[in-house]
């Protein structure tokens, strides 16, 4: 009875603290900016990426390949400019 007990609690902090990880990235701005806009960058095609994938449009390996490839289409174009 006590090694379960143990392990509720066991996994009720890891709970809370997975929680207050997730949620401390956010709380500080006040609303959820998944890619937070840079001096010379545009990011409205990953905040365009984002929503479609928070609306289950594209799965999660489709928004995987698409962001890399508009980060690396940034990073190229940062670099000739």
């Amino acid at each position: 009875m006590m090694m379960l007990l143990g392990m509720v609690i066991f996994v009720a902090l890891l709970v809370f603290l997975f929680r207050a990880v997730a949620w401390n990235g956010c709380a500080h701005r006040g609303v959820y900016q998944p890619h937070p806009p840079q001096p010379g960058r545009s990011s409205s095609g990953l905040h365009a990426l984002d929503e479609r994938y928070a609306r289950g449009e594209i799965n999660r390996e489709e928004y995987l390949q698409k962001k890399q490839d508009i980060l690396s289409d940034l990073a190229a174009a940062q670099n000739r400019g």
